[in-house]
């Protein structure tokens, strides 16, 4: 029987993702939706466990809410959440180049500027000043290349932004006021995301951020919802078909598009390989994609 096996980049039983219990329970329901396809399924962590050929030297198992170690696994395939180094012996979805696209977010911008708000990769305080006058408005964005779940980003005026503490390097990046909303979906600021399995759209959600917040993050306290796949804006699908023309040439990929409408056009908040895919019990489209994800990790 085939072993799929989802990976995670940071070692320890309950290190990031399951220090929320939420988060045990999504990886737990895609597993169920493995198991349906006739697989095993295991977690796997840390690029220090992988031997070579599949082999891991520590694997756990997701049962009744509970992360269970099961010692040693052969994996056929690799689900990469983490930044797996692959040695080529096994199918992995989300291949190395997937992930560097989508977890830079200055690689992002330079293959997909013209969807994208003007940025800056910087490497010292001159290089900082210096971005900040470049980019017009008010409002600039400041995060880092590589953050998750909306961590360490900061937006406000050019005197808030230099008092906030960011390691080098970090993105200077113009705002996008997305206070218009988008007709039929959300009024005022958004963050709209569409969520795509080998070029499919599996589905599209909409956030909001919490009052006075401008972060549009559920993890700051904002709020989501679905929306259907036909309310999409055409001018969606074309980022999309622009976005995809690029990622097909790297194979299997499961991916998000953050964006906001500004303007009535998209642009590119970021991309994301390690995309949430959230709780059954929220919307079955959730269920949905688990089902369909399942389907092609197992088919790998």
């Amino acid at each position: 029987m085939k072993t799929v096996a989802v990976f995670f980049e940071e070692a320890g039983t309950f290190a990031y993702p399951f220090t929320k219990k939420k988060y045990i329970r999504h990886i737990a329901q895609l597993g169920e939706a493995i198991e349906a396809c006739g697989a095993n399924f295991r977690v796997v962590r840390h690029q220090s466990s992988y031997l070579g050929s599949g082999e891991f030297s520590q694997s756990w198992e997701l049962r009744d809410g509970q992360v269970i170690e099961t010692g040693p696994v052969k994996a056929d395939v690799i689900f990469d959440k983490g930044l797996f180094s692959s040695d080529g012996t096994i199918p992995v979805l989300n291949c190395q180049e997937i992930n560097e696209i989508c977890t830079n977010k200055y690689k992002t911008f330079q293959l997909f500027s013209d969807y994208s708000p003007q940025s800056y990769l910087v490497n010292t305080q001159e290089e900082f000043f210096e971005a900040l006058a470049n980019i017009p408005g008010q409002y600039k964005v400041v995060k880092p290349v590589d953050g998750l779940e909306a961590r360490n980003v900061h937006i406000g005026d050019d005197e808030f932004l230099k008092k906030q503490d960011c390691p080098y390097p970090f993105l200077v990046q113009e705002f996008l006021d997305s206070r218009s909303g988008i007709p039929g979906i959300v009024n005022g600021v958004h963050d709209f995301r569409v969520t795509l399995l080998n070029g499919e759209i599996l589905h599209s959600i909409v956030r909001t951020p919490a009052s006075g917040k401008l972060v549009a993050s559920v993890t700051e306290g904002g709020e989501m919802r679905v929306v259907e796949i036909e309310l999409i804006p055409s001018t969606v699908f074309e980022l999309v078909e622009h976005i995809e023309k690029h990622m097909v040439q790297y194979g299997n990929r499961f991916y998000g598009i953050d964006l906001a409408i500004v303007n009535g056009q998209p642009k590119i908040i970021e991309l994301n390989s390690r995309v949430s895919i959230w709780d059954n019990k929220q919307h079955e489209v959730f269920a949905s994609t688990k089902r369909k994800l399942a389907e092609v990790l197992v088919a790998l």
